[in-house]
């Protein structure tokens, strides 16, 4: 399972590709860095770029949603509108597809958020307003979260 760390906010150029740096693809015990992901509409606003291996393990569990259920079934339908497999070019970057840009709220910037098996593409104002109400509270939630890590 790939493991993402790290902050930082990239350009998007005019033709919607954005710089996935080779030090955030780069995983402990490979030689080559990641180089094909699945992007997909994520939750809370933002999008969700998983390295292959980890997006199959996702993939099983929308497979095993039943089609008799009507939340089920627009959960995955709507978690789907978009959804693309994109490779990294020779300059490291993919290219977001309209409807994802669109979903995201992104314009010429997006921050890349690791979070642990996937990365998280933000609008910086996205993030700002879903991180900072977060971090104001982080002893709560972590209490509430991770209770006792003892």
């Amino acid at each position: 399972m790939a493991t993402f760390y790290g902050t930082s906010t990239y350009a998007i150029d005019d033709k919607s590709r954005i710089v996935i740096p080779a030090s955030i693809r780069k995983l402990p015990g490979r030689k080559q860095p990641l180089s094909d992901f699945v992007l997909v509409g994520g939750l809370d606003g933002c999008l969700w770029l998983y390295a292959e291996e980890d997006w199959e393990h996702l993939e099983e569990r929308l497979r095993k949603l039943s089609t008799g259920r009507a939340k089920q079934r627009q959960f995955a339908r709507a978690f789907l509108v978009g959804a693309s497999r994109v490779a990294v070019d020779a300059q490291g970057r993919i290219t977001i597809p309209p409807s994802l840009m669109s979903r995201a709220g992104l314009g010429k910037e997006a921050v890349l958020h690791g979070q642990v098996g996937r990365i998280e593409l933000w609008s910086p104002q996205r993030f700002t307003e879903a991180v900072e109400p977060a971090q104001a509270d982080l002893d709560a939630l972590g209490e509430d979260v991770l209770g006792d890590l003892g």
